[in-house]
């Protein structure tokens, strides 16, 4: 058990003990109490450090209480260093219900057109047959794409509440930016790529790595896929 640890410590050095107590019993077949794994961590170091952060805005009212999966969508974009290639430019639409990337678009511009490539790849996926009198809300911050006329229109003519994060509101946009670390903290920041095309394939790698095996904690350690397809079988 000690190697078995050893090693998922190896590959995903920024997990806890517990997301490697579940992979432990999905690759291993252990079946162990969590307390054991801290205390094995511990005694091996391979315990990851808390990181804290102090709030420095006010704090506002802005998060919502969402209720299904495809009720509220966010949607934002960072960027990548791709070595010789310079920036990549990733924008991500994330489902607040089920913390599912629903769709990306990984480019070397950072233009409106990207940005609805992403959310019309999202809405394709969510709302095969359509999403005009669905309910749904975009939620994004104001960035220069998000606010331009061309997708303002775009999301008023799909009949899309467009909301934008109020100034001073740091939890507006908590989820895709929770995300964003996420990404960076267990894949981009462990390397260095020397091209875009590198870039490219470690992140479709890891969104698909995320959406359909990644344990999360507000999911009840289940991966945002597994936990959709348990609400639809409920459902059922």
């Amino acid at each position: 058990m000690r190697e078995a640890i050893r090693t998922l410590c190896g590959r995903f050095p920024t997990y806890g003990y517990r997301r490697i107590r579940v992979w432990l019993k999905k690759e291993y077949g252990y079946q162990v109490n969590h307390k054991r794994i801290l205390r094995l961590m511990k005694e091996m170091g391979l315990t990851v450090c808390s990181l804290r952060y102090q709030a420095k805005r006010k704090k506002r009212r802005g998060s919502i209480s969402v209720q299904r999966s495809n009720e509220h969508l966010q949607v934002d974009m960072t960027k990548i260093w791709c070595g010789k290639d310079g920036w990549g430019y990733l924008f991500a639409v994330i489902d607040e219900y089920d913390k599912e990337i629903v769709d990306y678009s990984f480019s070397r511009f950072c233009r409106t057109t990207e940005l609805l490539q992403a959310v019309n790849q999202a809405l394709h996926t969510r709302f095969p047959d359509g999403v005009y009198g669905q309910g749904l809300t975009i939620r994004s911050d104001n960035g220069c794409q998000m606010t331009s006329r061309r997708f303002v229109q775009a999301m008023k003519a799909a009949g899309i509440r467009h909301e934008r994060m109020g100034y001073n509101n740091h939890d507006g946009d908590a989820y895709i930016e929770r995300w964003f670390r996420t990404l960076k903290e267990e894949s981009v920041w462990l390397q260095e790529y020397d091209s875009f095309a590198q870039a490219q394939q470690d992140l479709d790698d890891f969104i698909a790595f995320y959406n359909h095996e990644r344990p999360h904690s507000a999911l009840r350690y289940r991966s945002p896929v597994g936990f959709r397809q348990s609400l639809t079988s409920t459902a059922a």
